[in-house]
């Protein structure tokens, strides 16, 4: 994995786990225990559920842009360039 891409994509989440930088963020603790893949698929999941074919809706550009999120966590995780 390339760290520059990790640090890029954690500096895109959100900021309440970035208050103490003496705690570890949730996402490294998923990451070092082999759940980063399943969670951030369960998120993509989640948030896509939420905008499913009800037409009537618009899509909330929120939801999309935490699936992009989640999305790019787990490109930056198999070593790929995030942009």
């Amino acid at each position: 994995m390339k760290d520059s891409s990790w640090r890029a994509v954690k500096t895109r989440g959100s900021n309440h786990y970035k208050k103490d930088p003496t705690k570890v963020e949730p996402i490294d603790l998923y990451r070092d225990g082999g759940m980063l893949r399943d969670f951030c698929l369960s998120n993509i999941i989640k948030y896509a559920y939420r905008n499913r074919a009800d037409t009537g809706k618009p899509l909330l550009m929120q939801d999309l842009e935490k699936i992009k999120h989640y999305a790019d966590i787990l490109i930056a995780d198999q070593g790929g360039e995030v942009t």
